[in-house]
Formats: structure tokens, sequence, C-alpha cells
């Protein structure tokens, strides 16, 4: 391989051992140079001379590369493209903000169309993280946006037990066939046990036909059920009695899937079923319409742990990568989806797979064996106890471990006040789904 770039005076650049990049033959013929104008970062433009060589065995002419600085036949250094790509990745920028960021840090501004195509992901509809393995449970939402001022739809299949997101596309309708073609192929190489979702009547069928596990929103059910219990308390024709009936029966249902035992969940529903006659209209609705036909969907997270309970992570993942204040300024498919792809690559580096940094993983291999101190932790992993401390934060931050403060009867902090550090059944979930962790 070509080795030893050599800088002669006034830019010239040669090789110290010239090779064919063809063949690999070392006898070449030199040439005269050829003259390039890269653009180097805060230095501008830069002229330089490149010795052309030419291979007396296969005839190729050849040049010093320079791709390790700027590509092939571009004109800007790749540091352009990094510093778009880092931008972009911690919010939405448009191209006239990048423009301005790039004067601001380099003194020079791209064309609109240079940083469109170094943004640009090609024609692509949907777009895909790079994660081997996930879970197998999932969370499944869409989310109302407007491109260029018509409606469409961002549709998103996240893994809430890994944090990170599975497969987006953007779609102009939330049809049947819509939903079903892209779960059908977000599904077909990765494990799949279970899918939680809002209650559109749609996704009984969509998620029975695709073998996999139904599990309704609560949080959902509660919203639909609080809009009506709320309006009819703001109502000046409702009597008092009536709306505090309402309130306690309001309570009643929602207690029913505040348990994580189905037998519990069961034997409150059972009671209330017994004074069915006195729940308000408002609710007896609820139950005969939507609780009790679609009771076994509603309660799946009480018969399998790993199951979320409700589409809040993929919620939470909405509002970070795409808030409210610029979801109608896209103006192309390929331009939010190029924007979300780089939200993704952020999102699944610096939130997801939190059990994969090395120092937490041996935080997580040490309480395995028993609860721990934080300075017995730091003592033993070699680690100072602050940098400890925060990597705790973080795994208590995604239910990996709990903590309490108990008065320590041991050694030297007998009598005193500590934080003692535990596993959660979160980690166990993790290690078990994904087959990547083992203690």
């Amino acid at each position: 391989m070509n080795k030893g770039l050599i800088l002669l005076a006034n830019n010239h650049l040669e090789l110290g051992n010239p090779v064919c990049p063809r063949c690999g033959f070392d006898r070449v013929t030199k040439q005269d140079y050829r003259r390039r104008r890269p653009i180097l970062g805060e230095f501008g433009a830069q002229t330089v001379y490149l010795k052309r060589y030419r291979c007396k065995r296969c005839r190729k002419k050849f040049t010093p590369p320079l791709d390790s600085v700027v590509e092939r036949n571009h004109r800007y250094t790749s540091v352009f493209k990094a510093k778009v790509n880092g931008l972009t990745k911690t919010g939405y920028r448009s191209l006239r903000k990048l423009r301005d960021d790039l004067a601001t840090f380099f003194g020079l501004a791209p064309s609109h169309q240079t940083i469109k195509n170094w943004l640009g992901i090609g024609e692509v509809k949907r777009i895909e993280n790079r994660i081997s393995n996930y879970s197998g449970y999932y969370c499944y939402d869409e989310q109302y946006i407007k491109i260029d001022g018509k409606r469409a739809y961002r549709l998103a299949l996240f893994d809430p037990l890994l944090n990170v997101p599975v497969t987006e596309e953007i779609a102009a309708n939330i049809e049947y066939n819509t939903i079903y073609e892209f779960l059908k192929e977000a599904f077909w190489d990765k494990p799949l046990f279970a899918v939680t979702t809002d209650h559109r009547r749609a996704y009984n069928t969509i998620i029975d036909n695709l073998g996999a596990k139904h599990q309704l929103c609560i949080f959902h059910l509660f919203k639909m059920m609080g809009a009506d219990v709320y309006g009819a308390l703001r109502s000046k024709r409702t009597p008092y009695r009536d709306k505090i009936k309402l309130c306690l029966y309001f309570t009643e249902i929602k207690n029913i899937f505040r348990t994580y035992d189905e037998q519990v969940a069961i034997e409150r529903l059972e009671k209330l079923l017994d004074e069915y006659g006195d729940i308000p209209s408002i609710l007896r609705r609820y139950i005969r319409k939507k609780i009790l036909p679609d009771f076994e969907r509603l309660t799946l997270f009480m018969r399998d742990g790993f199951v979320s309970r409700t589409t809040n992570p993929v919620e939470n993942y909405y509002r970070q990568t795409d808030p409210e204040q610029i979801k109608d300024k896209y103006k192309t498919d390929q331009g939010i989806l190029s924007y979300l792809a780089r939200k993704m690559e952020y999102w699944t580096a610096k939130l997801g797979r939190c059990l994969q940094h090395p120092t937490r993983f041996r935080i997580v291999k040490l309480l395995n064996e028993k609860p721990m101190h934080i300075g017995d932790i730091s003592r033993v992993l070699g680690v100072e106890r602050h940098l400890i401390g925060m990597h705790l934060d973080i795994l208590e931050l995604y239910g990996f471990v709990s903590s309490e403060h108990v008065i320590s009867e041991e050694g030297q902090l007998k009598g005193r006040v500590t934080r003692i550090v535990r596993l959660t059944d979160n980690v166990a979930k993790v290690c078990f789904s994904t087959k990547g962790f083992c203690f």
C-alpha cells in the first residue's frame, strides 16, 4: 500500500514509496503535478499539487490519496460534513441556519445545495436502526406532521426494554394496509413477542395477523375515559352527588389496572360489576364496550412482565426528537427522514443500551452478587466515587437499580446513614430477552 506522503515546498505532495493501487506493482513512472484546490476548514481554499504516477505494468495513472481529508471529486474537507451531522443530531437546523453555523465555525458558507447533499439519504421512505439484537417487545405509534403544508404521518416502532427506536417511516395515511405492511417489514428479521399500541380498533386485527401478543395502552384508556368524565364534571347540569359518584367509580376502574397481579385485577373488576347498576352511564358504556371485550389485551402486562403497559416510551421519543414547534417545518420526505436518521443515531448512542457502557456493566455485574454501598463499589472497581454516583443515577433513571438510605451497622460507617444500591428485575428482563448479557 502507498505510505509515506511527503510534503515538499509550495504545497507539492509526493509518495515516498508509490505503489499501483490496481495491481500492487511498485515500479512506476513519475509524471507532472495535478492541481487541486480543497477547502480546508478555517484555513480556507488551499492550492495543492499532487504528483502523478503511471504504473509500468497496468498503465494506470494515480496520485497521492487525500481521502482521509477530502473525498474524491469534492472540494470541502470531511470536517464540514462532520460538523453538519453533529449539529443536526442535537436539534433541528434549517439549511440557512446550518450555513450560518458553518460561517461562524470556519468563516466559510457553503451553498444550500451543498449542505443538502451532505444531509441527503437518497430516495428512501423509511429508516432503520443499526442494532442487531432487539428484545422482541415493542411499542408502536404514529405522529401527525406536515410536509410542505400537507398532512403526513410518522410511523415509529420502538423497543422499550432497550430504550431504542427500531424503524421509522413517513406515510401519507394510516390505513390498515399501510400500517400492516410497515410492521410486517419491520418484524421480518427480528424477534417478536408482544406489541403495545393505542386503542384504534384496526390494531387488534393487525397485531393478531402478525402473530404477536397485543397490549392496549392503559394511559390512553384513562385518557379517553377522563375526557368524558371531566366533561361531565365541568357541566352545570350534572348534580353534585352524581359528580362525587363519577369520581369514585372512575378511581375504582383505574385501580383495576394499577396492579401487576392479574388475579387482583379480576377481583376488583368483579367487585365493580356487582355494583353495575349504581355506576354512572358514562362509565358503564366504557365497561361494556371497552374493558370487558378487551380485558385480555388490557392485562397482558400483568401476565408478562416484559410488556410495556403504555406507549409512553415511543411518545417520549416523539417529544424529544420532533417537538411541536418544528412539526410543520419540513418540505420533503427525504428532509425529515434525513433529520430523523441523525436523531435516531444520536438517541441510540446517548440514551439507548445504557447497560452496555463498560463501567455500568461492571457495576451491574458487581451488584448481581449482593446489594452494596456506593463507597464499596468505588473501592472494588477502582473508579472515583463521584463517577460511580453518576453511573448509578443513570441506571436508576432507567429502572435497573434502586437505592435506599439505611443506618449502617458495619465498620467505620456504623450508626451513619448510607445509600445501599441493589438491582431490580429489569436487568433480568433485558438479559433474558436480548441474550446479550450473562453474569
